[in-house]
């Protein structure tokens, strides 16, 4: 399926100024392995939740950690790794009720539930010591 190795990685600093090449080289690299623009677009939002999310709740603001980010590329899908040491996340798999949010002024909370309504799996993990959170997305077929 997808190759052991990544076909594409880079690491950058934990800075959100970094996050727009972050997202631009995704949907380059999506739309290059033939995903529509559409969907290259929702792929690269869920990969900026993603990495918004390791810089603000796992390394607090820290500007100068490595976050590492693994592209896979197989006939029909990709498979993006994000690798990071910070805080690992806590994961609530309880439906997100925004209604409640509003009420009580709550920010935040919907950056998971995004990535995982874009992504076919979305699935963190530790690896070789480091936390991983890894998301799929495979092509439609008409």
């Amino acid at each position: 399926m997808f190759p052991p190795n990544p076909d594409f990685s880079i690491t950058i600093l934990s800075q959100t100024q970094l996050l727009k090449m972050v997202v631009e080289l995704t949907r380059h690299i999506t739309t290059l392995f033939n995903f529509s623009a559409p969907e290259a677009q929702k792929i690269s939002l869920a990969i900026d939740e993603a990495v918004t999310n390791v810089i603000k709740h796992s390394y607090s603001n820290n500007s100068d950690q490595k976050i590492t980010i693994e592209y896979f590329l197989a006939p029909g899908g990709v498979k993006i790794r994000i690798f990071y040491q910070g805080l690992p996340p806590e994961i609530i798999d309880e439906e997100v009720n925004i209604g409640k949010m509003i009420k009580k002024k709550k920010k935040g909370g919907l950056g998971v539930k995004l990535m995982k309504t874009i992504m076919d799996s979305v699935e963190y993990k530790t690896i070789n010591g480091k936390n991983c959170c890894e998301m799929i997305k495979w092509q439609k077929t008409i």
